[in-house]
C-alpha cells in the first residue's frame, strides 16, 4: 500500500442530510426575517424623517436669509509683540 496525501476516510465535519437541510432552512428563515425588519424600519423611518424635514422647513426658527442680506462685522486687530500667553497655556505644557 502506497502513501497518499488524500485520505478518503477522514472528514472534518460529517453531518446527516437532514441536519444540513435544517441548517439551510434556518439560514433562509433568518435572512428573510432580517429583510422584513429592515424593510419595516425603512417604511417607518422614511415618512417620519420626511415629516420632520417638512415641519422644520415650515415652522423652524432658523429662517434662511436671502443671499443679498448678509451682515458683515468689521473690526480692528492689533498684533502685540512680546506678549506672553496666559498662565497654563504656555509652550511645553501639555
Amino acid at each position: 500500500m502506497g502513501y497518499s496525501a488524500w485520505n478518503r476516510h477522514a472528514s472534518v465535519l460529517r453531518l446527516p442530510g437532514w441536519q444540513i437541510a435544517l441548517l439551510l432552512v434556518l439560514a433562509l428563515a433568518l435572512g428573510i426575517a432580517i429583510v422584513i425588519v429592515a424593510a419595516g424600519v425603512f417604511l417607518i423611518a422614511l415618512p417620519v424623517a420626511a415629516v420632520g424635514v417638512l415641519a422644520y422647513r415650515l415652522f423652524g426658527k432658523g429662517r434662511r436669509r436671502p443671499p443679498g442680506s448678509t451682515t458683515v462685522i468689521e473690526g480692528e486687530y492689533e498684533v502685540v509683540e512680546g506678549a506672553r500667553p496666559p498662565p497654563g497655556r504656555g509652550r511645553g505644557r501639555r
